[in-house]
């Protein structure tokens, strides 16, 4: 067997079904993304079988909505056509429960939901080997597969062009309503504001900054952080007053915020941990590459931990609207960033934490922070498990010298800070 396999964000799905078309492929193209599984069945470069685990994608369904056949029916011929081992369209028609017209419209319809739903794809892998399952093999029934791929690219065209109208809408009124201060915004911590004061008498002690930590799961992961490898301590830090000594107030107060944020929004804990482990692996990972770079490793901790409050704040106000999970998280991807810095100017954060949310992902848009904005950017890069030195040379850094960063061996320990980030913010 003959495999070809690689990833979707370099041959994307258009190209891989105009390339079986036009080589008069015949074999099985595997798209798969996280959980998500879609097959293409090619035989002389014609589409004769598309399969899907996605819901709303199979044959079953759509012949049970454009025919009066019922599960059991569809169950039974499954049945019979493998033991009989012809392949299970062909089965529908010589039986009769199909017309040939109705069948090719059914397959029409199955493929080009799957394909819709597989162009929305930014990642993902593919694989395409010749092996052709029997039930699928001589069917009645063959598709041209540059007329599903037209027919399909301008479906999605419609259905994005859509969906970013109301995207639009929604990203605007939330806008609008932080504006204006006609949402529910995460307040400042207590917590903070007792720190804050205290700093500002000028004559405050340790002891009073130790005394407003009283939240004890708050404690336990301060010493955690102070504690993990990833912080370069030499010996072992076993009280809350050694802890805010080593890692200094600014990183006291944004891990406390990070804290708050943890509870912020109930309904959607579960997510947002996973976005707080993030900004924590981040936080951790811009610390050492600050510390290669001779910098301030403080600042980049406490920029790279709040990079992303802007995500938190979003996956609470966009729950309120009835949009799919894809849009979503299409809505905060894209717009976490400006809403975060609408955040953290609310909260009077520095300027160069501001910077920081706002310009993350694009670091030359940075004006007075432009050092630790790209350090964020390359921090936050990195954090992805499946990040590999190579990827790191196309990105252009006018303030950094990557080179002076250990990056095969911090990429080495991404998985392992990571699971410690999970366990430090999944503290109850």
């Amino acid at each position: 067997m003959r495999t070809i396999h690689g990833n979707l964000s370099l041959m994307s799905v258009i190209d891989l079904i105009q390339w079986a078309d036009n080589s008069k492929r015949s074999g099985t193209l595997i798209l798969s993304r996280q959980e998500r599984q879609k097959k293409i069945y090619f035989q002389s470069g014609k589409i004769i079988f598309v399969w899907s685990n996605s819901a709303g994608e199979s044959i079953a369904d759509f012949l049970q909505v454009e025919t009066a056949i019922n599960q059991q029916q569809l169950q039974d011929a499954l049945k019979d056509s493998d033991f009989l081992g012809l392949p299970f369209i062909g089965y529908l028609y010589s039986e009769k429960i199909i017309s040939k017209e109705g069948l090719e419209e059914v397959l029409k319809l199955v493929a080009e939901a799957a394909l819709i739903d597989a162009l929305k794809w930014e990642t993902g892998e593919f694989e395409f080997n010749d092996v052709l399952p029997s039930f699928v093999i001589n069917g009645p029934v063959t598709l041209n597969p540059t007329s599903i791929l037209l027919k399909s690219v301008q479906r999605f065209d419609e259905t994005s062009q859509r969906d970013m109208l109301d995207v639009n809408r929604i990203i605007d009124e939330i806008t609008q309503q932080i504006q204006h201060g006609n949402v529910e915004l995460p307040p400042i911590p207590d917590i903070i504001q007792k720190i804050a004061e205290k700093i500002d008498r000028h004559d405050f002690s340790m002891d009073q900054i130790v005394g407003c930590i009283t939240d004890q799961i708050l404690v336990s992961k301060i010493l955690k952080i102070c504690n993990s490898p990833y912080y370069r301590h030499a010996g072992k830090i076993s009280t809350i007053r050694d802890a805010v000594v080593y890692i200094g107030l600014k990183s006291l107060m944004s891990i406390v915020m990070v804290h708050a944020l943890n509870s912020f929004s109930p309904r959607n804990a579960n997510e947002i941990r996973k976005i707080l482990q993030h900004c924590l692996t981040c936080g951790m990972i811009a610390r050492q590459i600050t510390a290669d770079l001779g910098g301030d490793p403080e600042q980049s901790f406490t920029c790279g931990l709040l990079h992303d409050i802007g995500k938190t704040v979003l996956l609470d106000l966009v729950t309120d609207y009835s949009i799919s999970d894809e849009m979503r998280w299409q809505l905060i991807e894209e717009h976490h960033a400006e809403i975060g810095y609408l955040l953290a100017q609310k909260w009077n954060l520095s300027e160069d934490i501001q910077e920081s949310v706002r310009y993350h992902h694009h670091p030359e848009q940075a004006t007075k922070h432009r050092k630790v904005v790209e350090v964020i950017h390359l921090s936050n890069f990195m954090a992805y498990s499946s990040c590999q030195p190579e990827d790191l040379a196309n990105i252009p850094f006018s303030s950094i010298n990557i080179h002076q960063v250990s990056v095969g061996d911090l990429i080495e320990q991404v998985e392992n800070l990571d699971r410690d980030a999970g366990e430090i913010i999944g503290l109850t």
